[in-house]
């Protein structure tokens, strides 16, 4: 009698695997593309078990309501073909400078804005636009005397809108905490093309590990920064959302980009495999 070969143990054991849940590793250890690998944690998330399908209602739901560590790693692969089924356009570099040339490269004689990022003040990417682009508002360079109000509505209606994610989940989603709406506002409506540029430390597994990363890894971090905003308990105490109604609290929106949004030229996803930013 001929052995068949029984898929039931393993798939036993891949859905075990999938239900345990252990803490969040603030760095995500990605799968990398052709030659590129890490050794890490061989958890299997429960949306890499059902193919890695974008984020519907209900897991929407379930992800805003309950948001939760992730640790399982992370395939570069898979979140790059996430982002392309949403309409995204995606670039990887291995470096910052690699990823910065192509910026340089890709970006010039426009009018340029550049959202509050930390990733792109690390990268210095307005001295490199700066030298092929003569009109370049920076949120973080008003002109002297002006408002930040000012400032923010400079950098509506450009050609181009850089800034970052909090995260960005495997399964092709981006999501965005905001305090003032500026960024988030810059990056949905006004501008033809979007780059969204971040590291490899902003992948997570799936929405909900998105948005808990967002709300207990980054606003924490991003809070600390800001004179005002540091006295919230999120910066004072333990790194962590306390759903807090302090009058300076940075998490007032929540924002998922789901897909290209229409009648936007470009949006365009730079990925890059170093930690940056918060």
């Amino acid at each position: 009698m001929p052995h068949y070969y029984s898929p039931i143990p393993k798939l036993r054991l891949i859905i075990l695997n999938a239900l345990h849940i252990k803490r969040y590793n603030s760095i995500n250890k990605p799968i990398l593309p052709h030659h590129y690998s890490y050794s890490g944690n061989k958890n299997i998330s429960t949306n890499m078990l059902l193919g890695g399908l974008m984020a519907n209602t209900e897991t929407t739901i379930n992800a805003v309501i309950n948001p939760q560590i992730n640790d399982a790693p992370i395939d570069i692969e898979k979140t790059i073909k996430a982002l392309e089924r949403n309409k995204f356009v995606v670039h990887y570099f291995e470096t910052g400078a690699d990823a910065v040339a192509y910026l340089q490269s890709r970006i010039q004689h426009k009018q340029v804005a550049i959202g509050d990022s930390r990733t792109l003040l690390e990268l210095k990417v307005h001295d490199a636009l700066s030298k092929v682009n003569d009109d370049i508002t920076d949120i973080q360079r008003p002109l002297p005397g002006e408002s930040f109000r000012d400032t923010a509505l400079r950098t509506m209606g450009r050609d181009v809108f850089l800034t970052s994610v909090n995260a960005l989940a495997q399964t092709g989603e981006m999501v965005n905490i905001d305090g003032t709406g500026n960024r988030v506002a810059a990056s949905l409506f006004g501008s033809q093309e979007v780059f969204f540029v971040l590291g490899r430390n902003k992948i997570t597994p799936d929405l909900a590990s998105a948005i808990y990363r967002a709300r207990n890894v980054a606003a924490p971090l991003n809070s600390k920064k800001n004179k005002k905003s540091s006295l919230n308990p999120c910066a004072k105490l333990e790194e962590k959302c306390y759903d807090c109604g302090s009058p300076d609290r940075i998490c007032n929106a929540l924002t998922i980009y789901y897909k290209k949004m229409r009648n936007m030229q470009t949006m365009e996803v730079i990925i890059i495999n170093e930690d940056l930013g918060f």
